[in-house]
């Protein structure tokens, strides 16, 4: 029975760079849109222009879980591949 080929490591690595440079991307968004400062409802109505103010800006909590969360996973996964990597069967190890 022939071993099955091993996968470039070349590609592997930009695989596992990819993971870490979104999840950190992913993280970082989060970090900054949830630290912007939150709007509780409050308008301002001018009764004689017959306008209303609504002001904008923020976002909502879901977003912030959403990125988080999101980024989370990706270094997960990419944890995972680079542990998955470095553990080999020990039939592989032995020279045939």
């Amino acid at each position: 029975m022939t071993a099955p080929a091993p996968r470039p490591e070349r590609a592997s690595r930009l695989v596992l760079a990819v993971l870490v440079v979104l999840g950190l991307a992913l993280l970082g968004a989060a970090a900054w849109v949830g630290s912007r400062p939150a709007s509780f409802g409050w308008f301002a109505y001018a009764p004689l222009s017959d306008t209303t103010y609504v002001p904008g800006g923020t976002s909502s909590p879901g977003t912030v879980a959403l990125l988080s969360s999101a980024g989370t996973l990706l270094l997960g996964g990419a944890a995972g591949f680079a542990v998955g990597r470095r553990s080999r069967p020990a039939a592989d190890a032995r020279p045939e």
